[in-house]
């Protein structure tokens, strides 16, 4: 029979049901918390960038040149970049792209783990172009309608990693030092048992304080009288001479999917305008896993933990901490442009792509699994699982914001049938996102979002440049490189998560006419992803100036593959 010590860290597990966002209460003193494992229970300023930040897809044509289409056109790429590029078709198209994704990730100095690498299969890009008129005047040349399904962002990535902290005569920071700030801060105590002690029942139906709450229920803190009769938070069943490994798994999947319907039409083979009204599906779903396993070597090797009093009467092997996040949404924007051929050969683009207005919908929960060992007896506790009620942000108590606004422009030349070289700047305002509706309850306002957009992010510069060559009139060779500026003012201050920054990535591309009317197109592009230094957990003191509790930073690279094949036919 589990002993008394053991039952008072498992007293009360949370039910699962629905709650609704609540008001973070507010605290006395000057902490604030945050770091890869906090924050998930809303959305936060990276939230939204992450989901408005597109990607170059579309079919293996253009990507194979880098997606530098803004200027150039009968492409079905045309329909999510530039749609006057629609007018330069002169007959009917369709085409499909499917594509494989190959995800890895590095975090430097970091042991291996549960895994860095993500495959996904997907669409990149399916379309159908009418060229509905075709000379219909001398000034009119033709009409063309597109349809169009492109795959806008795609977020399948898995990184994971073991750290070890080792004891060495100073205590090693856990995440359950930051839960017992946190409930001082905010004023949560548990209820006073039937015994008259001071850890009883706890239940608390903010989503914010879940972690801290399941961290109670796992016996990483508890409640003590300070010397003025006080009840205080503090660490409990770990001991302040432990050793800790520390385990990171952060496992996302999902996408933005646009369909576009579009039009362009051309004007005396010279002037070519374009527009396009973009629908968008979001899926993202996210999990994030941060573990401590704890070992107690620095008393002897007697695998006891050790508190000021001796041994501790039970102890933590391991906890782990899950999160779940569920993010579906629709969006919609705008796009218009135009291309002009001022001379043969010569083209020169221009499009601008309206914000695109978001609705999504939420849920979250988080869970901890952990083992408690009794030091009284030699009674060994088992594995227990908790988990979190799931809460939902949805219909009218939604997430609603708008993307940045994006404007390109794009010129290239041909070189009779023999060539093609094209380049393309874009700027993209991330600064001016906003954030129009949170639910019920949430944290931050809009006008809390808008000052964090203004004050921590920028607009970024894209370029992208390609080349095509046809050695043989059915035969193209073509490559391709695209880099993107940070979206981060200051990336050394962006700890929270590892955020996006810079990215580049080059790409090759071959394509066959197969026959007059069918044809096959390849491309691989390698995309190399920054992103911004972070802690896995921290409590920062605004009276101080100085970190209370904090891991070190953490620096986490993604490098991915795509592989996509178009198939196209002309009637």
């Amino acid at each position: 029979m589990i002993n008394s010590w053991l039952k008072r860290y498992c007293i009360v597990f949370l039910i699962a049901v629905p709650f609704g966002m609540e008001a973070q209460p507010m605290g006395t003193s000057g902490y604030r918390f945050g770091g890869a494992a906090f924050n998930r229970d809303l959305m936060m300023a990276w939230d939204f960038a992450s989901i408005a930040r597109p990607q170059n897809f579309g079919t293996a044509r253009a990507m194979g040149m880098g997606g530098a289409f803004v200027s150039l056109g009968a492409d079905l790429t045309a329909m999510s970049l530039n749609p006057a590029g629609l007018g330069m078709y002169r007959h009917n198209e369709v085409s499909i792209t499917p594509m494989m994704g190959f995800s890895r990730a590095a975090t430097s100095e970091t042991q291996p783990w549960a895994g860095n690498h993500k495959n996904r299969f997907a669409f990149a890009d399916v379309g159908v172009a009418f060229n509905l008129v075709e000379k219909a005047d001398k000034n009119l040349v033709s009409v063309t309608l597109g349809f169009g399904l492109s795959r806008v962002a795609d977020f399948n990535t898995r990184y994971s990693y073991a750290s070890e902290s080792p004891y060495a005569g100073a205590m090693v920071p856990s995440i359950a030092d930051v839960f017992a700030q946190q409930m001082n801060q905010y004023g949560v105590f548990p209820e006073t048992n039937p015994e008259g002690g001071l850890n009883g029942r706890l239940e608390y139906s903010n989503p914010y304080l879940w972690p801290a709450v399941l961290a109670y229920k796992s016996a990483m803190t508890h409640v003590v009288e300070d010397g003025s009769g006080n009840r205080v938070w503090e660490a409990d069943a770990i001991g302040p001479r432990a050793s800790i490994r520390r385990s990171v798994d952060a496992v996302e999947s999902g996408s933005v999917n646009e369909f576009n319907l579009s039009a362009g039409v051309n004007i005396d083979n010279i002037v070519y305008v374009g527009a396009s009204l973009g629908i968008q599906a979001v899926h993202k779903s996210s999990t994030f896993v941060y573990g401590e396993d704890y070992g107690y070597f620095a008393q002897g090797d007697d695998g006891y933990a050790y508190g000021p009093g001796g041994v501790l009467p039970a102890q933590l092997e391991y906890a782990d901490l899950w999160q779940r996040t569920v993010l579906d949404g629709a969006g919609v924007n705008f796009k218009v442009g135009v291309i002009v051929r001022p001379v043969a050969g010569l083209r020169l683009g221009m499009a601008v792509h309206t914000p695109t207005f978001y609705s999504l919908e939420r849920s979250y929960r988080a869970g901890m699994d952990y083992k408690l060992r009794s030091n009284v007896d030699g009674v060994q506790g088992a594995a227990e699982r908790l988990e979190s009620p799931v809460q939902y942000d949805e219909v009218e108590n939604s997430w609603d914001f708008v993307s940045p606004t994006r404007l390109m422009f794009g010129a290239s030349y041909t070189f009779d049938r023999f060539a093609i070289v094209s380049v393309d700047y874009e700027r993209d305002w991330y600064n001016g996102m906003r954030v129009k509706n949170v639910p019920d309850g949430a944290d931050f306002g809009p006008a809390q979002y808008k000052a964090d957009f203004k004050a921590n992010f920028c607009a970024t510069n894209n370029l992208r440049a390609g080349v095509e060559i046809r050695p043989l009139p059915i035969f193209a060779l073509r490559a391709g490189y695209g880099y993107s500026s940070s979206m981060l003012k200051d990336e050394s201050l962006a700890y929270e998560v590892p955020q996006a920054t810079d990215s580049s990535y080059f790409s090759v591309g071959a394509g066959v006419n197969l026959s007059r009317t069918v044809s096959l197109d390849v491309a691989y592009q390698h995309l190399t992803d920054h992103q911004s230094r972070y802690r896995l957990f921290y409590s920062y003191d605004n009276n101080t100036g100085a970190f209370a509790s904090t891991t070190e930073l953490y620096d986490t690279s993604f490098t991915r593959h795509f592989v996509t094949v178009s198939l196209g036919i002309h009637f």
